[in-house]
């Protein structure tokens, strides 16, 4: 697995000792030891692992979002009692209850809840589980990439001008590809991803929107002549204009 960034902020065992005990629940164990190892972050840009939370889903029991049959593993009540310990980008919540074994999945479009076997997996392994059962995919995501969250990370988001000023978004992509020594490559209709070690982040071309380019960082107190700033240059040179600059949020 590809780490985007080595400023990772991994959760300490007293800590994750500490929240057990306080709500009487064990953790996963493939879960804490990825917290410990790696901290929160985004997994394959699709599913963000939090550190344990008793509050997400406390405010659905007075709602009815899903089914509480007698067959559903969890009543509504018992809403209130479910830690959650990550999200999907599509509002899907991922938890875990005293009295379920496994890890519940809370669907953000869908009514029925779902148990899935924790197992002796590791947890990426269990998320790529759930990813092609839920999404009904062949095959998970790869590259498998982690992108740990830290208070360094910023993105600048670009408009790229094309026609007969300047490549198209896909010319662009291939021309950068090229210009530049990648680490990682994901890349496929809708989008083309470019990772490298030494920004802490990627440059990411929006192939389904078609005029955007966004660069993801680590803003380090370089004075400005950091591979960021040549990548920077580069889609300035090829009428990509800067319309975002900002931090990175949760």
């Amino acid at each position: 697995m590809y780490i985007v960034s080595q400023a990772m902020k991994p959760i300490t065992a007293e800590e994750l000792n500490l929240f057990e005990e306080q709500h009487n629940i064990s953790l996963p164990s493939s879960y804490r030891r990825w917290l410990e190892q790696y901290g929160e972050g985004t997994y394959t840009g699709w599913m963000n692992i939090q550190r344990p939370d008793r509050d997400v889903l406390a405010p659905f029991v007075e709602y009815d979002f899903w089914i509480h049959t007698e067959d559903a593993p969890i009543s509504q009540r018992q809403l209130q009692e479910c830690v959650s310990i990550g999200s999907s980008v599509d509002g899907d919540f991922l938890a875990v209850h005293p009295q379920v074994e496994g890890l519940l999945w809370l669907p953000r479009h869908d009514e029925h809840i779902t148990v899935w076997a924790c197992e002796d997996a590791e947890f990426g392994e269990l998320l790529d589980r759930i990813y092609c059962g839920y999404y009904q995919q062949d095959k998970p995501l790869t590259p498998h990439y982690y992108e740990p969250w830290n208070e360094l990370r910023h993105h600048t988001f670009y408009h790229v001008e094309n026609g007969e000023q300047g490549d198209s978004l896909y010319e662009l992509a291939q021309r950068c590809k090229k210009e530049f020594k990648w680490d990682v490559v994901v890349e496929n209709e809708h989008t083309c991803m470019l990772f490298m070690a030494s920004i802490g982040g990627y440059l990411r071309f929006n192939y389904a929107y078609g005029r955007e380019v966004a660069m993801f960082y680590e803003e380090t107190g370089d004075s400005g002549g950091g591979r960021d700033h040549e990548l920077h240059l580069f889609l300035i040179a090829h009428h990509c204009h800067p319309v975002h600059i900002g931090g990175v949020e949760e």
